[in-house]
């Protein structure tokens, strides 16, 4: 001990060591949580895992270092003593505060938080509502989160502060030297662009990238970025639009009379492990016997992994592919094309239905900007004898009241559906829990079977419509759910949701097996059905093009594209690896979408 008060590097570091120690435990505390989600994490990667933390710890924490070793008059030195706690402390607490939440919150989403997502999560209102649910559930992590900010506060103030000689000429040079060592450090290196949450799955699977991060890095990260940066991967227009254009032509099928109206129902986390008519553990028999008479799609997959990425993916067909929400981003104030925008110009209305809080999600600003005519929430239902106590009104109240709205509509009308029920912290209505599917294992399943029935009352409602039979009907999930099933955390099953089209004529065609389809296909493939002539703008492709493009999610900025019947394909621009030549095509059509993506949204050239 009585070294680390003499030498300033070994103090230095004896503290920052403790903090390294800290980011350890909350890793493994991440893993045990969700063991699940990292089947094969090893040795291996705890090692890379530290390596990050070290780099995490250089970034953060350069102002105490700097601090610590500067050259000072001896008179001053109290002050700087005061200083340097108070910058430890915050530092410490905002590093541990934040790898705490996410060990609570990675499970929902399966990726480490990023700056945009803290944002919100710290100021909507939602956060406030369930922060007591949070607590009780995480209680343990709360306790550990205060053991951990005390111990490192308290082995500070023990190893004290080594007073710097403000006349030695080695102490400038210590500081100098150990400035310049940790600027290299927070680098990651001396390669030409500093390290970024990239870099992690070129040392581990894109699986156990998450748990190699640490979220006070992926934050950092994000902060100050542009969400995407501009890509040129094609060095003409010409061959850029040879592998894929944004810029796409409907191809009527008529199959179905014209000005039909148009009903999407979005299912919050129903994840096909738990949906589909052919799915043994199916917690929604009724959905799935409507599902059996659709036009759906078994090998359907998700753009993305929360709810606020859903609705732009698949009522704009505009994916979040970079590191920010698509409506949490500048980009979002661009000129941008939708469903209810382009059938606007056919003389539609429109409408958006969601029972949360009016301003969750930022889902009302966004109905606005996509060209929806009216927007209900809570607010608009007016009776808070139906609220569930966290998120908004109870769905098997709210849907069907959404029909009542739609009959007041001009038709031929467009009207999406948003549920709300099967959610964190996964109540259901007293009056359906002797009637619900229950899984001890995975309290989300009684909540979706909950919306089942809700659903049902919905539908048997909608029949009787006298517009029933004029109206094309389209369900989705917004992404797939969380799991605590270890045989259900490949990425499969993370992507896998169902999409169909439903008509009562049931005249829309049955769709072959493992037929791979998106979310970003919703929006072209719904006009060629509606027999819809017009020039419209989508990184989605109609199932009806014979020009097929790759199925892809976006993941620690990575794409992925996924292959019914084959592995999934992972890319990025910063990879080395030599594919195979059946590969190639797909990699060159990937590139190509997403330049477009990349440079449209930065030039706003997001239409036609």
């Amino acid at each position: 001990m009585s070294i680390l008060k003499r030498n300033s590097i070994l103090n230095l570091l004896s503290k920052l060591s403790l903090v390294l120690f800290f980011l350890e435990l909350y890793r493994i505390l991440l893993i045990l949580t969700n063991s699940r989600s990292f089947p094969n994490f090893g040795i291996y990667e705890h090692i890379i895992g530290i390596w990050f933390d070290v780099i995490t710890v250089a970034l953060y924490f350069l102002p105490f270092i700097v601090f610590s070793l500067i050259p000072i008059p001896k008179k001053v030195e109290n002050a700087r003593k005061v200083v340097l706690i108070f910058i430890f402390a915050i530092t410490s607490f905002v590093v541990y505060l934040f790898n705490a939440m996410d060990v609570a919150y990675f499970s929902y989403v399966n990726k480490r938080t990023s700056y945009d997502y803290l944002v919100y999560m710290l100021t909507n209102d939602e956060s406030s509502n369930l922060a007591g649910d949070f607590l009780m559930e995480f209680w343990w992590l709360l306790t550990f989160f205060i053991f951990s900010y005390i111990s490192t506060v308290y082995v500070y103030q023990r190893l004290k502060s080594v007073e710097v000689d403000f006349h030695s000429k080695k102490a400038y040079l210590t500081l100098l030297l150990t400035v310049l060592i940790t600027v290299i450090v927070g680098r990651g290196g001396f390669q030409l662009r500093p390290i970024g949450i990239i870099e992690s799955t070129n040392y581990c699977s894109i699986e156990n990238s998450p748990g190699v991060l640490n979220s006070a890095f992926t934050i950092l990260k994000t902060y100050s970025s542009l969400a995407v940066e501009k890509k040129e991967y094609f060095s003409s227009e010409t061959e850029l639009n040879h592998y894929f254009n944004p810029v796409q032509f409907t191809r009527p099928q008529h199959i179905l009379n014209d000005s039909m109206n148009v009903v999407l129902v979005l299912f919050e986390s129903f994840g096909s492990m738990y949906v589909g008519p052919k799915n043994p553990e199916s917690y929604t028999p009724y959905l799935d016997s409507v599902l059996a008479h659709s036009m759906y799609f078994d090998q359907a997959i998700a753009n993305c992994r929360t709810s606020m990425d859903a609705v732009p993916t698949v009522v704009s067909s505009i994916p979040t592919w970079m590191t920010k929400s698509f409506i949490l981003s500048s980009y979002s104030n661009n000129q941008f094309q939708s469903i209810p925008s382009i059938l606007k110009e056919k003389g539609y209305s429109s409408a958006f239905f969601h029972g949360c809080t009016n301003g969750s999600m930022r889902f009302d600003a966004f109905a606005a900007a996509a060209g929806f005519d009216k927007y209900f929430g809570r607010t608009e239902y007016n009776n808070e004898k139906h609220f569930d106590g966290n998120w908004g009104i109870w769905d098997h109240q709210f849907m069907p009241w959404t029909l009542e709205q739609m009959d007041k509509m001009k038709k031929p009308f467009f009207g999406m559906i948003f549920t709300l029920s099967s959610h964190h912290p996964y109540l259901i209505h007293k009056d359906f829990k002797d009637k619900v599917k229950i899984n001890p294992k995975d309290p989300i399943c009684g909540t979706i079977s909950y919306v089942d029935f809700a659903f049902k009352e919905f539908w048997e409602k909608a029949q009787t419509k006298p517009w029933f039979k004029n109206t094309i009907f389209i369900f989705s999930a917004d992404h797939v759910g969380p799991t605590k099933r270890a045989d259900r955390i490949s990425l499969d099953y993370s992507y896998h949701i169902p999409i169909a089209f439903y008509h009562a004529s049931e005249k829309l065609p049955k769709i072959p097996a493992n037929t791979p389809f998106q979310q970003i296909d919703i929006l072209p493939t719904l006009m060629d059905i509606m027999n819809v002539k017009t020039k419209f703008y989508a990184f989605g492709t109609s199932y009806f093009n014979p020009k097929k493009q790759p199925k892809i999610v976006y993941s620690q900025e990575n794409l992925i594209c996924f292959r019914p019947g084959k592995a999934t394909l992972t890319w990025n621009d910063k990879s080395h690896r030599k594919w195979k030549k059946e590969d190639k095509l797909v990699i060159q059509k990937m590139k190509a979408i997403y330049q477009h993506y990349t440079t449209d949204l930065i030039d706003n050239r997001m239409t036609p």
